[in-house]
């Protein structure tokens, strides 16, 4: 019997993609981040309803993460 799980934050293929996801995460948490809600009940009630299924081990390892900003077509240009 196979079990199909959503594993909404695995391992990209793309590093730009991983980036992509986390900063979909970083933003719908910024949402809901105020001095009285504890990260644990965003991950646990409010990512849910963004279909965003992780750990709070994972939104731990994604909050302390650097995240490059979005990358800019600049530098695409150069080799046209």
């Amino acid at each position: 019997m196979y079990v199909k799980a959503i594993y909404f934050c695995g391992m990209a293929y793309n590093r730009r993609n991983y980036f992509k996801t986390a900063r979909y995460i970083v933003s719908v948490y910024r949402q809901y981040k105020f001095d009285d809600v504890p990260d644990s009940k965003i991950v646990r009630i409010y990512f849910p309803q963004h279909n965003i299924f992780i750990t709070y081990r994972q939104w731990m390892n994604i909050k302390g993460m650097v995240i490059p900003k979005e990358d800019s077509t600049e530098q695409l240009t150069l080799f046209n």
